[in-house]
């Protein structure tokens, strides 16, 4: 659970002119969390922002670090969470998963039905039909889902269609696309989708995608070009941010070692809020700002509000810790190619 902290906000630097908004306060639970993430997606929409990112861990904290937990576990607390997301909206949505494999395994978490909420269709992005017949949905509960081999593992990162190339499903009657499990090698099918019902007034919801980890992987063998960051990713906008990250602080006398977390927290119109974890789960605003920090900003923005002394922090080595670049590429933007600055924003 994630709490507001009772130490006073007034120590955080002075804010922007968006930051003079009324602060949210993180959430202490998923049901509140949803409230607050539906509640900043319908203000952004009004707002014109129909491209949209809502990210948020999934799952708590302690079951994410359990090693026992795996990727199908994200995943399907990820189905159930778009589910309750997009039943909360009050408008005709369509869950999208990347393919009919992955249908298959959403519809086996949502009980069998293509149709979990009256206001609610779960479909595939791509690979054929969007639907499963009574058969599929037969086979679904009997026999489990998808292509678990090494040759179908491989088949899936490797299958050049998966860079835009296939069909992309169109549900007729939705107002908004929720797209959730969309791996790096999918965001040209989800850009493809932007393209064809973005110009109709639909909105479009990046659901949980980790689009900094896969804005990394843009560029690398078997993934798409970085241009995909300047010409699309650039354009969705973070209506719901909740990131939590852990660093450590290297000292010159005991402890030697200083770990120390936070998160960084927005909910639309409101601004990116800095919060340093002060343990049993509160927090302390440290910082806040209308345009998202770089990872590093965020970083140093906690290390500085440690209470540490000035003479430790202030090490001139210290660049040898923190590294000498505290930007990644699509962060720094060195050529200015991004045609938005919406990500950011």
């Amino acid at each position: 659970a994630v709490r507001a902290s009772s130490e006073p906000a007034a120590a955080a630097p002075a804010a922007t002119a968006a930051s003079a908004l009324p602060l949210a306060s993180p959430p202490e639970s998923f049901e509140f969390l949803l409230r607050q993430a539906v509640g900043a997606s319908l203000e952004a929409a009004c707002d014109g922002s129909k491209l949209q990112d809502v990210e948020f861990p999934p799952l708590p904290t302690s079951v994410l670090e359990d090693a026992s937990s795996s990727a199908y576990d994200v995943s399907d607390a990820n189905v159930r969470l778009a589910a309750r997301f997009a039943q909360a909206l009050g408008k005709r949505a369509a869950v999208l998963v990347p393919d009919k494999a992955e249908l298959e395994r959403a519809l086996r978490v949502l009980g069998g039905k293509q149709r979990p909420y009256a206001n609610v269709s779960v479909h595939s992005l791509t690979a054929g039909s969007s639907v499963l017949s009574s058969t599929d949905v037969v086979r679904v509960e009997k026999q489990g889902t998808g292509d678990n081999t090494v040759e179908g593992f491989f088949g899936r990162i490797f299958n050049i269609q998966r860079f835009g190339q296939q069909e992309v499903t169109v549900v007729e009657d939705a107002e908004v696309y929720i797209v959730i499990t969309a791996s790096c090698q999918e965001l040209p099918d989800v850009e493809r989708l932007w393209l064809k019902e973005g110009p109709k007034g639909k909105t479009l919801i990046l659901f949980n995608l980790k689009l900094d980890t896969q804005r990394g992987d843009l560029g690398l063998p078997a993934f798409p070009r970085k241009a995909l960051q300047h010409r699309f990713l650039s354009y969705v906008k973070p209506v719901y941010f909740l990131r939590s990250r852990s660093y450590s602080l290297s000292l010159r006398r005991p402890p030697f070692l200083l770990p120390f977390s936070g998160a960084l927290f927005r909910v639309y119109p409101g601004p990116f809020q800095c919060l340093l974890d002060t343990g049993k789960g509160r927090y302390r605003l440290v910082q806040t700002d209308a345009r998202r920090p770089a990872l590093g900003e965020f970083k140093e923005a906690l290390r500085q509000a440690l209470k540490v002394d000035q003479e430790e922090k202030g090490k001139a080595d210290d660049v040898l810790t923190r590294g000498y670049k505290t930007k990644t590429w699509f962060e720094e933007d060195a050529e200015k190619l991004d045609e938005s600055n919406a990500w950011i924003s």
